[in-house]
């Protein structure tokens, strides 16, 4: 295979499949060094790319829908590349590269879209090690010629950002040295997804029981789950930490400098749960309706469970009581974040 001089790779829609599908960047960086790769994602994950890895760029994309497939193509075509690489599985994504002009388009073939690349591979023939969601991306990128990846990322944040965190946190109350958890509370798939606001609760005033600290975070739309936190939430007092709501106050990259300045992470199945844990931080994650041998974060990380016989379901919403979620104790949770 001649090495491409420019490259696209449509990257994932969400967080943590971004997150899940460094290790297949990383290995495309790797291998072709003097080739230009851009990474194509919505616009608001285009400025975590650089973190995943610093050789690579990202390319937001706007616009949503079928209706944005012209828009993405366009913005495709403007960066003349030699190759693109879909990790994502949509027919629109193909369809926009090859509306682009992109001479190579490379990716799975499903949903009717092999037609539309110049390489379509079948997922039943790919050699996968293991069913986690980051091996089927290695998987491809090993299909299409290149070395399989380790499936282990370490994000890397500049010190601008970090600095920028910790001053938003001690703006909050935090002296930088007392221990911090990160909490995040909810999650973009539904209310299944989420361990229940009062087991979060307790779990923060176990934390501050002691002086520790903790910092809410979320993106906007999580504004409910934290505002239910902080309802059952004990009230600060002598010798009790303070409670540090940034839900919906940072940017994806200042986020990120919060968790990687955080002792622990609490979050549930979500993105800021792998952006944590790619971070370096140790991340206690509770595992309900979805399965946790196929999105666990790569990084440290501890995982709860509570076996019970329709899970994994993979339903946004529990049509039952929930117990895979809620039998889930507080306590035990307290105690995987404590440890070391």
């Amino acid at each position: 295979m001649s090495v491409p001089q420019r490259v696209v790779v449509r990257g994932p829609n969400w967080l943590g499949d971004l997150v899940m599908a460094a290790p297949a960047i990383r290995a495309m960086a790797d291998t072709w060094r003097e080739t230009a790769i851009h990474v194509a994602v919505p616009a608001a994950f285009a400025p975590v790319v650089p973190l995943l890895h610093p050789r690579v760029l990202g390319l937001g994309l706007e616009g949503r829908g079928t209706r944005a497939v012209t828009h993405h193509a366009a913005q495709l075509r403007a960066g003349n590349f030699d190759v693109g690489l879909l990790l994502t599985n949509s027919f629109a994504t193909a369809l926009a590269l090859k509306m682009a002009g992109v001479p190579e388009r490379w990716g799975y073939a499903r949903d009717g879209r092999s037609w539309l690349l110049t390489r379509a591979i079948r997922p039943r023939t790919v050699h996968r090690q293991s069913t986690h969601h980051a091996d089927y991306y290695a998987a491809l990128v090993e299909a299409v010629g290149l070395p399989r990846p380790q499936l282990e990322v370490q994000a890397v944040l500049p010190q601008s950002v970090q600095t920028d965190a910790v001053a938003l946190l001690r703006e909050g109350g935090w002296d930088g040295r007392t221990p911090l958890l990160a909490c995040a509370p909810g999650a973009a798939y539904g209310t299944a997804k989420q361990w229940p606001p009062s087991h979060v609760a307790r779990v923060v005033d176990g934390w501050t029981s002691d002086g520790g600290v903790v910092a809410l975070v979320g993106a906007p739309s999580d504004k409910g789950a934290t505002s239910h936190v902080l309802s059952m939430v004990t009230p600060a007092g002598e010798g009790r930490g303070v409670v540090i709501d940034l839900t919906g106050r940072t940017s994806l990259v200042t986020l990120a400098g919060v968790l990687r300045a955080a002792t622990r992470v609490l979050a549930n199945d979500s993105g800021a749960m792998h952006l944590a844990a790619a971070l370096g931080t140790p991340t206690v994650t509770v595992f309900g309706p979805t399965r946790e041998e196929s999105t666990a974060p790569l990084g440290p990380h501890r995982i709860l469970t509570n076996e019970v016989w329709c899970r994994p379901c993979m339903l946004r919403e529990c049509p039952l009581n929930h117990r895979c979620m809620t039998g889930v104790a507080p306590d035990a949770v307290l105690a995987a974040l404590r440890s070391r």
